[in-house]
């Protein structure tokens, strides 16, 4: 029984706890990016917070530099914080670094949907020898169901995040790429870092944009 008890709460956990993982929900490429001769990236995080700025793009940069990508991160040009109103300054500083292309990675907001979880019940077969318990011949046992726990419905909420990189050409400003990542119920922000970017550099393995 207490095995069983234990089994009940174990399940309940798992239930109330929700999943957390990325995908790509959208994502598109220019059909003339393939025929561009773009070396170098700058990788931009566009964040009200310096310090998630920085591990945003450090970790965006190492990643990509593991696949044969020259990437720098902006925050060794430019310091502070940076919104899309700073276009001129990250775009010089892409040139002035030689880097054909910027990586601008934004946060693009948050969903909430409620999840619905039906309990169940938990049983197990007793023995049961009818009238006379003495008797424990063949034919006169019986094997009876009882139930011995149960977990109820329970409500959650998944929580989605979403991130929306996207790149551009330095010297012109075109549109060349971009994905939006989609996170459910993220544990914290470093776990929705890694699991971006991770998701962002496959995507762009899976599309020709790096090996």
């Amino acid at each position: 029984m207490q095995h069983i008890t234990r089994a009940i709460v174990c399940v309940l956990a798992l239930l109330i706890t929700a999943c957390s993982n990325t995908i790509i929900s959208n994502t598109w490429v220019a059909p003339n990016l393939q025929d561009k001769d773009l070396q170098g990236v700058l990788v931009v995080a566009v964040t009200h917070e310096e310090k998630a700025r920085i591990d945003f793009e450090n970790r965006y940069t190492k990643t990509l530099k593991a696949h044969g990508v020259r990437a720098v991160a902006s925050h060794t040009l430019i310091g502070g914080v940076v919104d899309k109103s700073q276009k001129d300054q990250i775009i010089a500083a892409a040139q002035q670094a030689q880097l054909d292309t910027l990586l601008v990675s934004h946060y693009a907001g948050t969903d909430e949907q409620p999840v619905f979880h039906r309990g169940r019940s938990y049983y197990t077969v007793v023995p049961d020898y009818g009238r006379y318990h003495h008797d424990r011949r063949f034919g006169s046992y019986y094997g009876r169901l009882i139930e011995v726990g149960s977990t109820p419905d329970v409500w959650t909420t998944n929580k989605y995040v979403f991130i929306v990189s996207d790149l551009y050409q330095a010297n012109d400003e075109s549109h060349l790429w971009q994905a939006t990542s989609e996170t459910i119920s993220p544990d914290d922000k470093q776990e929705l870092i890694s699991a971006s970017i991770k998701a962002f550099v496959k995507q762009m393995e899976e599309q020709g944009l790096v090996q």
